[in-house]
């Protein structure tokens, strides 16, 4: 069946194959019209010994410019690099267009000055546009036919003489012959585009395989496994999801059911299209640790890692992956890493966390504009305590004052063990120098309220604090509030003072 149209999925190969026939022909029809006419030129105003003088000379002398003109006009269209591939295509068709139009007026005033009905030039041109030029099929014949009553009307020659009758026969070739062309090219370009759409059906039947093999692999394994869909955005878990969650198997939309799950934090929903959006751009490999809820209520720790899997164009379509649920692992690791930071005697942060901890929030609060505040507590004479009532005394005391500093500790404030019988606290600042001072007067009333085997071992301290100031390190913070703390300690101890620059 004759097709009249480009298909659609193929266009835009047409495009480029026709612009890069085309713009050949067009080249060499610029230069070769540009070089005869410049001679046609020369040979009205000069060889014709009469110049310019005669209306006959004038008129052919107009056709030589005209396409002299348009000729050269052609040349830098097709050296600009900023037009689209289909405005080039378009000044190429339209540059051919006008050739055959202009061949069809110089012959009907060939016609018109000699009288004699000569057609040999109109039949050349009208073969040579059809078999040469690559132009659809409705926009040819409209081309042909059109030139051919143009030609036909203004010359006047009877449609049964001889002349008429081989210029009728030649637009009927010259149709002929767009149609031939245009139904191979277009069979070429459908046939193209099923094979690729084969070829594609057979690399999706290839990840079928896989993702067989994978259910195979859940069932021995344990492991959660599925399918993800990335063009259609879907995605089918093995049966062993509906035992965990409260869903179903397979989920078609999936951006959207992350997007309104109300299980889902906005940080994991964020991970999660991510990992999504990496996967469409062509990421081959996604790794996430998500804290999900489970059908008992319970929230346990799944590893999910997903591999891509392409099209024979190299197009992610589908995605594989594996589901691990390693929750106790994940509790070790973080006991672990929580142990990593504490002081293993009374519990706090240890010198090396809460300084880490202390140097970030400093950063954070001055991007804000805002401060932060150190006290340093050192115990009054703990020797005393030690030599006294033994080292289990001791001991005791430095336990209690690590339970009164967590319990006095809020959210925006960090306590830690920076060694021996020395803690500090870390604080943001309230605009407010009387809290600070509450809040440390608190803490010497706590700790002097401590009792070992009911008896008061005078167990008091000592505190020092300063507030950042800006431009001030980590560094200089600590340095004041020392110094705030030997003040304290000069002043007679079991007291606070605060660190001034005046």
């Amino acid at each position: 069946m004759l097709k009249w149209k480009v298909p659609e999925s193929g266009r835009e190969r047409y495009m480029e194959e026709a612009f890069r026939t085309n713009r050949i022909l067009c080249l060499v029809s610029a230069f070769f019209c540009i070089a005869v006419e410049l001679f046609n030129i020369a040979r009205v105003l000069i060889f014709s010994g009469r110049g310019l003088e005669t209306l006959n000379n004038r008129i052919y002398f107009g056709f030589y410019l005209v396409m002299l003109v348009c000729s050269a006009a052609y040349l830098p269209v097709d050296r600009c690099r900023t037009l689209s591939l289909k405005a080039r295509h378009r000044s190429c068709l339209l540059y051919l267009c006008f050739v055959l139009f202009w061949n069809t007026c110089l012959n009907i005033y060939d016609i018109w000055s000699t009288g004699n009905p000569r057609v040999l030039q109109a039949v050349t041109m009208l073969v040579a546009f059809s078999a040469i030029v690559t132009i659809e099929l409705p926009f040819a014949l409209l081309n042909i036919w059109l030139n051919y009553f143009i030609f036909v009307f203004l010359s006047q020659i009877p449609l049964l003489s001889g002349e008429g009758f081989n210029y009728m026969l030649t637009a009927l070739m010259a149709t002929a012959i767009c149609i031939v062309r245009s139904y191979h090219l277009y069979l070429e370009l459908e046939q193209s585009q099923q094979l690729s759409e084969y070829d594609r059906q057979l690399s999706e039947h290839r990840s079928w395989l896989t993702r067989e093999q994978y259910e195979l692999i859940s069932q021995n394994a344990g492991l959660i496994t599925f399918q993800w869909d990335l063009r259609n955005d879907w995605i089918a878990f093995s049966d062993n999801w509906e035992e965990i969650f409260e869903s179903t198997c397979v989920i078609s939309g999936f951006r959207d059911y992350i997007h309104s799950s109300r299980l889902l934090t906005l940080r994991q929903k964020a991970m999660i299209v991510k990992c999504m959006e990496d996967l469409q751009k062509g990421t081959g490999y996604q790794s996430a640790e998500l804290l999900l809820p489970t059908k008992m209520g319970e929230r346990r720790w799944f590893k999910v890692q997903v591999v891509c899997q392409q099209s024979g164009s190299g197009e992610n379509i589908y995605a594989v992956g594996f589901m691990n649920d390693f929750t106790e692992e994940k509790k070790r690791l973080l006991d672990l890493e929580k142990n990593a930071e504490l002081d293993a005697f009374t519990g706090l942060l240890n010198k090396a966390s809460i300084d880490n901890y202390g140097r970030k929030w400093m950063e954070n609060l001055a991007l804000k504009n805002k401060k932060l505040v150190m006290m340093i507590l050192d115990m009054d004479d703990f020797k005393n305590i030690n030599d006294t009532y033994g080292h289990p005394c001791g001991d005791y005391v430095l336990k209690k004052v690590a339970d009164r500093l967590k319990t006095v500790s809020r959210k925006n404030i960090k306590a830690g063990r920076l060694g021996g019988d020395e803690f500090i606290i870390l604080m943001e600042y309230q605009d407010q120098k009387s809290a600070i001072y509450d809040y440390a007067n608190r803490l010497i009333m706590d700790i002097s309220m401590i009792r070992w085997e009911d008896r008061d071992v005078l167990a008091r301290c000592s505190i020092g604090f300063a507030v950042s100031e800006s431009g001030w390190t980590y560094e200089k913070l600590y340095k004041c509030a020392d110094e705030a703390l030997y003040e304290a300690k000069n002043k007679g101890k079991n007291r606070v003072c605060e660190y001034s620059i005046y």
